[in-house]
């Protein structure tokens, strides 16, 4: 499913075998977009489902294909530079945690999204340079957000013990994020209103709607204020007019209409979703006699052990103590948390799995090395998909609007790292990593656009 079918005034030759790159490319996309939040038996004993082991080998085999079709374009610049930064960060978190004694089996298990970022730059690196439209490729990662989004919902609703009144992060998909990024970008900087708008409208408020999740709500406020800033740069560079404004807001109050159509029928035929809402918005605290927000207090359980941990020996507060180490909850928060959790249900004094936050667990795990990696990382990709809109805005093309994608999804992605982890979750390794590649389609046709309109002169 191609969501651009405008022919490009410039000219980027495909090459021979590009054909089967696009085809691997969707098989890489797809390959986790069923993956689900295993048990918490399993997971707590790293246990891996037959399923999951195919996912895995779906996105290994389409990635080393990949890789050995296009190998030679991984040297070609910019995108070959934050490959290689990635890729070093990759292999100084694995020796920093084997240096350390983590476990290596806890350590693949945490490294592992880290890598399927990786894969992602480097599988679209090479689509790009070999000619692949940045159009084709975000089709194989908007087809993959989709179905993970209802996929798990069905998966949480039908194969598990959960119901509807009692689902919340187990049904909840790391592709919302970047739903929201796409949406805004279809809303304000698309040429043009496609029906897949209110797919994706449709997919997100729904996932929004059943987990009852209000971090969820943060993707959406930043997509309409990145993508709002990103009209402003276009109309700087050229690209769009004030004077268009308004009726490329059109789509807005059609995507309106149907998500209030939506919520309405949802409240009527689920009414307990309103108490349920109601609750996680205002009487979380209060009605239990808890300080703080349960949400809050867990995540600040979380993050004082932590740093207890690493003042323990100070310098660690340099290199961490490896992904995949030990941590717990601080004492002190538990009599309070405990008056919120089941009578029946312990709480783990040896947690190893990715925390709450992505700031914090990446000091934890890496240090300030850790933390200034990530911070790197996330504003080259803001960077260079900036960089490729401004190339391209001398002869911008179709699929110009999907140059300030990668910019908007990464600050959709930002807004939910304070409260939550993301890169913890296999989806979002992929979809992270596929925008980290794409301003390479940009970069690449702006070097194309000189030779195309001397060839039409």
């Amino acid at each position: 499913m191609s969501t651009t079918t405008s022919a490009d005034p410039i000219h980027v030759p495909r090459t021979a075998m590009a054909v089967w790159v696009e085809r691997l490319i969707w098989l890489f996309a797809l390959s986790f977009a069923f993956d689900y939040r295993a048990s918490e038996s399993r997971a707590a004993n790293g246990g891996v489902g037959l399923d999951q082991l195919l996912f895995l080998g779906l996105c290994i085999s389409s990635t080393f294909a990949i890789v050995a079709i296009g190998w030679k374009y991984l040297t070609v610049r910019p995108g070959a530079w934050l490959i290689g930064f990635w890729g070093c960060f990759i292999a100084y978190m694995m020796a920093n945690a084997f240096l350390q004694g983590v476990a290596p089996g806890r350590t693949i298990r945490i490294i592992l999204p880290l890598c399927f970022v990786l894969a992602g730059m480097v599988n679209v690196h090479i689509a790009t340079c070999m000619g692949i439209r940045p159009s084709r490729i975000v089709a194989a990662v908007f087809t993959a957000a989709c179905i993970n989004v209802i996929w798990r919902i069905v998966y949480g609703l039908a194969f598990t013990e959960i119901t509807l009144e009692t689902a919340r992060t187990e049904v909840q998909s790391t592709a919302s994020n970047w739903l929201a990024a796409w949406i805004g970008c279809a809303i304000l900087l698309r040429p043009k209103f496609h029906w897949t708008l209110l797919v994706a409208c449709g997919v997100l408020f729904t996932g929004v709607l059943v987990t009852v999740t209000r971090s969820l709500l943060f993707p959406v406020f930043t997509s309409a204020m990145a993508t709002s800033f990103c009209y402003w740069l276009g109309i700087k560079w050229g690209i769009f007019e004030w004077g268009k404004l308004p009726r490329r807001l059109l789509p807005v109050g059609a995507a309106t209409m149907l998500i209030l159509s939506a919520l309405i029928v949802a409240f009527v035929a689920f009414p307990e979703l309103i108490d349920r809402w109601d609750e996680r918005l205002f009487h979380l605290a209060a009605d239990k006699n808890l300080s703080a927000d349960i949400s809050y207090l867990t995540r600040r359980a979380e993050a004082d052990a932590m740093f207890k941990i690493l003042s323990d020996d100070p310098v660690h507060f340099i290199n961490g103590r490896g992904i995949g180490a030990s941590y717990y909850w601080d004492p002190a928060y538990l009599p309070e948390i405990l008056l919120d959790y089941p009578p029946d249900m312990e709480i783990e004094t040896d947690m190893w799995f990715a925390g709450h936050s992505t700031w914090i667990y990446s000091i934890f795990s890496g240090g300030i090395i850790g933390l200034i990696a990530h911070a790197a990382f996330f504003g080259a990709i803001m960077v260079f998909s900036l960089r490729g809109a401004a190339s391209n805005s001398s002869h911008p093309g179709p699929d110009q609007w999907l140059a300030f994608l990668p910019f908007i999804a990464v600050c959709c992605l930002m807004s939910e790292t304070l409260t939550s982890n993301p890169l913890q979750e296999r989806l979002t390794g992929v979809l992270l990593g596929m925008m980290a590649g794409l301003p390479q389609a940009f970069l690449v046709r702006s070097s194309w656009i000189h030779l195309s309109t001397r060839r039409n002169g």
